[in-house]
């Protein structure tokens, strides 16, 4: 077996992005939430996502559209990297409405724009409280063939290893 060095990357605060691009695999992460009581869901996912548009037309509904399609099922965990309008990124639950749309819900916004959607999930880990929590993964890690995308709602950091 070769040997591979450990190399890790910071976020913290919806400061969501790749800690890295290229295969890799991931060896685990600390995460720890800033604000105690209040639960909050961060991702790691294959850095590959799919591009689409958004639109909540004053409700907590948003739909999502993804041009090419987007091969999920109903009740999928994907991160929504919102980079226009005003939605808030976060991980989401989904709720397949076509082929090329599905919904999630929001808080009450009337606002519309692009989206990336992160659905190739590699880990999720829950925190509530502020104790941070080490997650270690065993054997070689988990393979992420385009490399980790971070996704970290308001008020979480996180650290990431991978090699």
């Amino acid at each position: 077996m070769m040997q591979t060095d450990v190399k890790s990357y910071h976020v913290q605060n919806s400061a969501s992005g790749a800690a890295y691009v290229g295969r890799t695999r991931l060896k685990g992460a600390v995460v720890s939430n800033t604000s105690s009581g209040t639960p909050a869901n961060i991702m790691f996912c294959n850095n590959l996502a799919l591009s689409g548009t958004y639109n909540i037309p004053g409700s907590t509904t948003c739909t999502i559209t993804v041009a090419g399609g987007h091969g999920l099922v109903t009740g999928a965990r994907v991160f929504l990297d919102f980079t226009s309008g005003t939605a808030v990124d976060n991980v989401y639950s989904i709720t397949v409405t076509g082929t090329t749309t599905f919904t999630v819900t929001t808080g009450t916004l009337t606002t519309s724009g692009n989206v990336s959607v992160y659905a190739q999930v590699l880990m999720e880990v829950d925190i509530t409280n502020s104790v941070p929590v080490c997650v270690t993964i065993p054997g070689e890690g988990i393979l992420a063939n385009d490399g980790i995308y971070v996704g970290v709602p308001a008020n979480i950091a996180a650290t990431v290893f991978y090699g």
